[in-house]
């Protein structure tokens, strides 16, 4: 996203996380990150209701299947979405669960060789 600022959309956003059965981390400001899981239909589901948010810029990047061990991990097992600080302490939540490779390519972060 371009960027998660809006204190009511904020809300809104998070509130739609929990209604959806989704756990994650964010990341407000600029740019603005989600990381989340939950069943595909909860993913669907969620994705819809970000898009009617009309965030400037909502971009899905990509969708991975969890491997099992790292299931229910993301957020604390917690419904709902848990912000983070920036994009380092986000990136080093994703490090722990072995999403780091994953994300960093998908967001495009890969330095290359």
């Amino acid at each position: 996203m371009h960027h998660i600022s809006n204190p009511a959309k904020f809300r809104r956003l998070k509130r739609h996380a929990v209604n959806t059965n989704i756990s994650g981390l964010v990341k407000t400001g600029k740019p603005g990150v989600l990381v989340f899981e939950g069943t595909r239909d909860s993913i669907s589901t969620f994705l819809e209701n970000v898009k009617g948010l009309r965030y400037l810029q909502f971009q899905h990047v990509d969708t991975k299947p969890m491997e099992l061990h790292a299931q229910g991990r993301l957020a604390e097992s917690k419904l709902g979405l848990i912000e983070v600080e920036d994009m380092r302490s986000l990136i080093e939540a994703l490090d722990a669960l072995d999403l780091k490779v994953w994300f960093r390519t998908a967001m495009m972060m890969d330095k290359g060789p």
